[in-house]
């Protein structure tokens, strides 16, 4: 600040007149004029009193006349201003620029590990929002440039400079790239997006659960492959577009993979679990599980009442067995045992694809129960076509019209099944290979053809014979 000064008319005899104190800001941005009031008979401040003080200090930047004028008027009016004055004149500060800001594609900026919370308001702790699907060629993030801020000027009208805006580099990391103008962090592969804690963005194409799949982690749902270091628990899914690998087991929760399922321990259905493969399914065991692979299923200890299908179904391990529950292959069955001792139904199907065996059964089931539709209507229709009272001519054609609408719905599953029943010839070399033991009580169904065991037999091979019938031969 300025030294405090006297009025310019300090020397004159009599009364004190005001003496007028300029206080320049310490960053000279600021004037303050404050006023000791005259003594009784003492002439106040006045505009060009003001103007030449603050020409004196050399204030040429920013000086405010009205301010001036205010001061002045405050001064003659009484006002105490000698404590608290007026600001007269004002620098313009400088604009610092701008730093550079990375803005992140959306999901980014969405905090996981946190349930979704669903149209009514509850969490939903299946939902942590811990996968980040991306596509290829997907923008992850876009640098905003600095600005180079704009000077300022102080009362004395030297320049201020002003602070630039400081500068930000993207890091593109694994399975990302630099857009050619460098200004966008753009995905190569599809996959998991993540940020690193130096701001890194990578795309990977494997998500990797550190531990159980369960109340933790949630539901996965991943366009690539997904590793699990532990469980997959009762009631929880993963889905992936690619493999899916599990360092435990499947335990009550189910799976859906675009390739092959890799499975270090067993996957135990307990009622609900389901597991469906594009590739291969590979596992110590299966129980009470539904399992549907593309590939092959291969089993080392043995699969127990169980619903599985796949292109082939090996149980390869020295004591595996299949027991129970319905397996369904293209082209082969075998285990060391099937069945067991106490005649456990087990129904094994080879020779036809078991998408084509699935559909049959369930076309089967919906022709039945339109079977008795159709029925039922039929009878209700001759019943009241018998009476000629006009009071039931409404329930008549009613009953006319469900007649012929569950008909025609009876012939196009009639047709389906048709259809379906001439694509039952056996695949060449289908068979059911027992080669410790075969117990009574295993159903075998290659293609079309049926047959039941009724004695105990090992080293058993099931296969159509020359005659079109399911023979029985040496398996080694």
């Amino acid at each position: 600040m300025s030294e405090p000064r006297e009025g310019l008319d300090a020397g004159r005899t009599g009364p004190r007149d005001a003496e007028l104190l300029l206080l320049v800001s310490p960053n000279a941005m600021s004037v303050e004029a404050r006023v000791v009031p005259p003594e009784p008979g003492g002439r106040n401040i006045t505009r060009e009193q003001v103007l030449q003080e603050l020409a004196r200090l050399k204030v040429v930047f920013g000086i405010d006349h009205a301010a001036i004028d205010r001061l002045v008027e405050m001064a003659e009016k009484g006002f105490r201003l000698d404590r608290q004055g007026i600001v007269v004149a004002e620098g313009r500060p400088p604009v610092d620029g701008q730093d550079a800001a990375i803005i992140h594609h959306p999901l980014l900026q969405t905090p996981a590990g946190y349930p979704r919370l669903t149209e009514d308001g509850r969490a939903d702790f299946f939902d942590l929002n811990l996968v980040r699907n991306v596509a290829k060629d997907t923008v992850l993030a876009t640098r905003k440039p600095p600005t180079p801020g704009e000077p300022g000027i102080d009362v004395f009208g030297r320049t201020v400079k002003a602070r630039e805006g400081r500068d930000v580099r993207l890091r593109a990391g694994a399975g990302t790239r630099l857009s050619p103008d460098g200004q966008s962090v753009i995905a190569t592969v599809e996959g998991h997006a993540s940020i690193s804690a130096s701001g890194e963005v990578t795309v990977s194409p494997i998500f990797t659960v550190p531990g159980d799949v369960g109340y933790g982690s949630g539901n996965i749902d991943f366009v690539g492959t997904v590793v699990v270091r532990g469980d997959v628990t009762q009631g929880f899914t993963v889905k992936a577009g690619g493999n899916v690998e599990v360092h435990g087991g499947i335990m009550g929760g189910s799976m859906e993979a675009g390739g092959d399922v890799l499975v270090r321990y067993g996957i135990v259905g307990a009622g609900r679990g389901r597991v469906k493969a594009g590739g291969k399914v590979r596992c110590r065991f299966i129980e009470s599980a539904e399992v549907e692979a593309a590939g092959d299923v291969v089993v080392s200890d043995g699969i127990l009442n169980s619903q599985v299908s796949g292109d082939s179904v090996l149980v390869t391990g020295g004591r595996g067995s299949i027991i129970g529950g319905r397996i369904r292959a293209r082209r082969e069955i075998s285990a060391q045992t099937l069945g067991s001792p106490m005649g456990a139904a087990t129904d094994l199907q080879v020779g036809v694809p078991p998408a084509v065996r699935a559909e049959l059964d369930q076309i089967r089931e919906q022709l039945a129960r339109v079977e008795d539709r159709f029925g039922q209507a039929t009878r209700t229709a001759t019943y009241l076509n018998s009476g000629a009272a006009e009071t039931a001519r409404i329930s008549r054609e009613f009953a006319e019209k469900s007649r012929r609408l569950t008909g025609a719905e009876r012939q196009q599953l009639a047709g389906r099944l048709a259809a379906l029943q001439s694509q039952l010839e056996p695949e060449p070399g289908a068979c059911v290979k027992g080669y410790e033991a075969v117990y009574p009580g295993v159903r075998i169904t290659i293609g079309a053809q049926r047959h039941v065991v009724v004695d105990q037999s090992t080293n058993s091979c099931f296969v159509i014979g020359e005659d079109g019938e399911i023979r029985l031969v040496p398996a080694w």
